[in-house]
């Protein structure tokens, strides 16, 4: 048995985008780029379908959440955001073996109807797990988690929203200033006004959670390192597209 995780990903009023075929065009670059983040790390198996969907299985709990956190934090369209539904667990395959475009599986039909439950929403989230039932109490824990975790996102000014994001990829002060040519007090404003510290790390518990919960059904510590690797594989390579990937 393997631990995987999934999320199907759509995009917030994709049917009224005037820009359409762009929003298309830009996923299809998405996936590009998640299959670099995965070079030589791990399995993963990225599609993008039905015009306005991705669709990601990968090795581990957490790394469809780490992926989707990524992308929500990089994401162009601001009136067009994606929106993930996600599940974790077993799979009696290798995820490389796994033909993406027909795949039937309990954790798809989890992943999916977790998606349907964001569409539903008058204001919608962007993160929501379904877990087995037998676990009702890590599902209400981690989609509390994730709710609140929305609240303070929503209410980020974009300038906040920037530093939040270039913080997740530099972890320093100063180099978030030099790339916003901004003083450094001001960018660390803007870091405690936007909530970026509780954002961020409600976004590391999440993933402690997670990896926590795989320990307990596999080896303890099987995928700390792996994890690492893809979180530094990720955070180069926006690095190397920083200017174009922010607009800065």
């Amino acid at each position: 048995m393997e631990p995987v995780s999934v999320f199907i990903m759509d995009i917030t009023n994709s049917s009224s985008a005037a820009y359409g075929e762009m929003l298309s065009n830009y996923l299809g670059k998405l996936e590009t780029y998640i299959n670099k983040w995965y070079e030589g790390i791990g399995s993963v198996q990225i599609k993008h379908r039905s015009g306005d969907e991705l669709i990601l299985l990968a090795e581990g709990y957490s790394t469809a959440f780490i992926t989707a956190f990524y992308i929500s934090s990089i994401w162009k369209y601001e009136k067009h955001l994606p929106y993930f539904g996600l599940a974790y667990g077993r799979l009696d395959k290798k995820v490389e073996e796994i033909d993406i475009e027909k795949w039937i599986h309990p954790l798809a039909k989890q992943a999916r109807s977790a998606n349907d439950q964001l569409k539903k929403q008058k204001n919608r989230e962007t993160f929501c797990y379904q877990i087995p039932e037998t676990e009702p109490g890590l599902q209400t824990l981690i989609n509390g988690m994730l709710s609140l975790q929305n609240v303070l996102r929503m209410e980020q000014t974009d300038v906040q929203r920037l530093v939040c994001s270039l913080y997740l990829i530099y972890g320093k002060q100063n180099t978030v200033a030099q790339l916003l040519d901004r003083s450094a007090p001001t960018v660390y404003s803007h870091f405690k006004k936007g909530h970026c510290e509780q954002i961020l790390r409600s976004f590391h518990e999440i993933v402690s959670v997670l990896d926590g919960r795989q320990a307990s059904d596999f080896f303890p510590d099987m995928q700390n390192g792996q994890l690492k690797l893809l979180e530094e594989s990720i955070r180069t390579n926006i690095k190397s597209q920083v200017q174009n990937i922010f607009s800065l």
